[in-house]
């Protein structure tokens, strides 16, 4: 099954501003500013109402021979400023639309003269045909220099519309790639340290010889399958999350039973879904480095409580007061959480860790998606 991105890095569907703005050019350039600069050529004819009378054919013919810019903005400009050619790219774009222009004006002139059916426009389509006959046997003289420039404005703007939308389209490609690549750096490095403390906590009972190995050791197989499996997916319901959390807890209320170890969770019904992962190194940071593990009076309190779409996770452990601080040993898997949590929940979570008094505490709380 293919793994789901967290919501700001998956791939965005592209803009359809490039497209709406290519149309909207060609709407108001092409089918309304050029048809009337045509339409301007003919002799002032009326209707009832006093309308210029719309020729269709005409309408053809301003779009027929604006056809050659898209030749111009999709595949010549691409193809050169892309790789940074700028000085190749201003005289190519010279050269097309000094020569490109006659040859299309010159083939549509021919084309629309010998298919033209209205006899209204014959004299239009004799002077266009003249016009760009004329413009192609002179090789420095004959253009429309004001339909050039406007032409070459507009079209040229829909490149570069274009070209700024498909590099934003590709950073954002680039940069969700990356981060993905980094997601699945940290769950790496994070499940072989938790499963070599675990494997710790195991061998610890079978020092001890306990009965419960067995059993445990069926703990440990379903936290593995949820290793391995459930956490391929980026996120997992939050009961699945709870469960893994509360067999580790088990194990540990074995390999310390002197220890005060509490851990409760209040988890609403629904499908609400947590990145995997995230509360267990708290957990493991402080059973490793708790003050149960020196002195027979310990403690571990935790508290999860998921309702709608907050999830709150709270916990606390004594230190031992000549020990370092064990907010400084949380090793790399404090480390990942922090960055797993920029990843996935940036701007919807909140984490503080500290020790006071020798009470190291942990409140994380995240707005769920």
């Amino acid at each position: 099954m293919q793994q789901e991105l967290p919501s700001p890095f998956k791939q965005h569907k592209p803009s359809r501003f490039p497209l709406y703005y290519e149309g909207f050019i060609w709407l108001m350039y092409v089918v309304i500013w050029k048809y009337d600069y045509y339409l301007g050529m003919l002799p002032r004819m009326s209707v009832p109402g006093g309308q210029v009378f719309p020729f269709n054919g005409l309408l053809l013919y301003a779009i027929a021979t604006s056809l050659y810019m898209i030749l111009y903005y999709r595949l010549l400009a691409p193809a050169l400023f892309t790789r940074r050619r700028y000085g190749l790219f201003v005289l190519t774009a010279i050269l097309f639309f000094a020569y490109a222009s006659k040859v299309n004006y010159w083939a549509f002139g021919k084309l629309f003269l010998a298919l033209n059916q209205q006899l209204l426009l014959q004299d239009f389509y004799v002077q266009q045909d003249h016009l760009a006959t004329v413009r192609i046997q002179h090789f420095l003289t004959g253009w429309d220099l004001r339909l050039l420039a406007i032409e070459f404005a507009m079209f040229t703007s829909i490149f570069f519309v274009r070209f700024a939308f498909r590099n934003e389209a590709r950073k954002h490609q680039l940069e969700t790639d990356n981060l993905h690549l980094q997601l699945e750096s940290l769950k790496a490095q994070l499940q072989p340290h938790f499963l070599f403390n675990t494997l710790n906590s195991l061998y610890a009972m079978s020092l001890q010889q306990s009965k419960e190995t067995p059993a445990f050791i069926l703990r440990l197989s379903d936290m593995l399958r949820f290793i391995l499996y459930d956490c391929q997916e980026s996120k997992v319901p939050v009961e699945k999350d709870v469960a893994f959390m509360q067999h580790y807890i088990e194990m540990e209320k074995k390999r310390y039973p002197d220890a005060v170890i509490d851990f409760t969770a209040e988890v609403e019904a629904g499908d609400r879904k947590v990145v995997p992962l995230l509360c267990i190194n708290f957990l493991e940071n402080s059973f490793k480095y708790g003050a149960h593990r020196i002195t027979s009076n310990g403690f571990v309190r935790g508290k999860l409580v998921q309702r709608g779409n907050s999830l709150h996770f709270s916990l606390e452990n004594d230190v031992f007061p000549l020990q370092e601080s064990s907010a400084n040993k949380g090793g790399i898997g404090i480390e990942n959480v922090k960055r797993r949590l920029a990843l996935y929940y940036p701007g919807k979570h909140r984490l503080a860790i500290q020790e006071r008094d020798n009470i190291f505490t942990v409140e994380l709380s995240i707005e769920l998606n």
